[in-house]
Parts: structure tokens; sequence; C-alpha cells
């Protein structure tokens, strides 16, 4: 970090900011020293776009399958039948789904209006075919960040503390 301006501009970024995806400062640092190449009409006419498409995401579909939802788990949820159970849990996975990913779109979408291209954070999660393969693309900004800064300090200090058995 050169410029203490450019971290500071990093930590107020508003994009992922208030919704991720969630960005290192060394991922997005040569694009805060570049970002006049990167303000073309071409890249707000498409976060014009993908803001469009997260907000039609967060008001078309999240917002009603939330009301839904609600309602749902207001009643009674013991005397629900099997398929009407079923109906809730799908609706659910759906609207939190469409929830993230258009908060991320939105996100996106102004990033690319000011100038910087973040990451993509989902790759359609529900069409996976393990549960591995599902964390992979379900909020994967958010993953990167578990890796990086619980997972991995957590098994260097394990791989520090026990003896090599080999």
């Amino acid at each position: 970090m050169k410029k203490l301006s450019d971290y500071a501009l990093y930590i107020i970024l508003f994009p992922q900011l208030i919704a991720g995806p969630i960005v290192r400062f060394n991922e997005i640092a040569s694009q805060i020293k570049e970002r006049s190449t990167a303000l073309n009409i071409d890249n707000k006419l498409n976060g014009i776009f993908r803001f469009t498409i997260g907000l039609s995401k967060k008001l078309l579909i999240a917002n009603p399958l939330d009301e839904q939802v609600d309602a749902a788990f207001g009643n009674n949820i013991v005397e629900l039948g099997t398929t009407d159970a079923w109906i809730i849990i799908v609706a659910y996975a759906f609207q939190i789904y469409y929830d993230f990913s258009g908060y991320s779109d939105m996100a996106i979408g102004i990033g690319l209006m000011l100038g910087f291209s973040l990451p993509e954070n989902f790759n359609f999660p529900y069409i996976s075919k393990s549960i591995t393969e599902f964390w992979r693309r379900w909020h994967i900004t958010l993953s990167n960040w578990m890796r990086n800064y619980l997972y991995i300090p957590i098994r260097r200090q394990q791989d520090q503390q026990s003896p090599n058995l080999y």
C-alpha cells in the first residue's frame, strides 16, 4: 500500500461494503490506481444491466417468496402436510439464493458503473452434484475469506502444535 487514500477508498467502497462480494485490498489495488481506463460507456451500461438484474431478483422473486415463507413459518408448522413442508423448504431455498445473489449482482453492477470489476459471488449453486460443489458455487468470496482467515490459520496452528508422526 503506497497511498493511504487508495486504502481509504477500498475501505469505503460502497458496493463491496454493503453486500459483498468480499474483496481483499490486494485484489482491487490495481483497479483503484487505473480506474479511469475502466470508466467507459460499455462498463457503465453493463453495470446498469447487472444492477437491474440484481434488483429484479430481489424485488420480483426474493421479496414475494419471503412474504410467503414468513406467512408459512408463522403458522403452526406441526400441522403442515409433507407436500406443504417441502414447498416451503424449496421456496425458502430460492428466497435466500435470490436475495443474496440479487444483492451481489447489484453490488457488482454498481462497481462496474464506478469503474471496478468485482468478482462473481454465485455460480448457479443449485445445479451442483454434491455438497462440496454446492459450497464452491455458493457465496464464493465468503468461502475464500473463510478459507484464508479461518481454515488455513487454524490448520497452521494445529500443524505447529502436533508432533510429526512420520
